[in-house]
């Protein structure tokens, strides 16, 4: 990440709320000298982003099209 506008926190950290996100963000004001301070917020799916996320790839994985494959000349035992 060389110029981000938004960090999105998410599970069981995003959970923690404040308490996490304060010194997180005085964390990086520290640390950010040259850039526009990018604002910290918390996932908006919270926990369930991941699942959903491997869901959606599983589910364009399933619906793409299949190319039938060659038989090898290769025996196997």
């Amino acid at each position: 990440l060389l110029d981000p506008r938004t960090l999105i926190i998410g599970g069981g950290l995003a959970e923690a709320g404040e308490t996490l996100f304060t010194p997180l963000r005085a964390a990086v004001e520290r640390r950010v000298t040259f850039q526009k301070l990018p604002s910290l917020v918390p996932a908006a799916l919270g926990d369930t982003a991941g699942c959903l996320g491997a869901g959606l790839l599983a589910w364009d994985l399933l619906n793409q099209p299949t190319t039938a494959s060659r038989p090898t000349s290769e025996v196997t035992t």
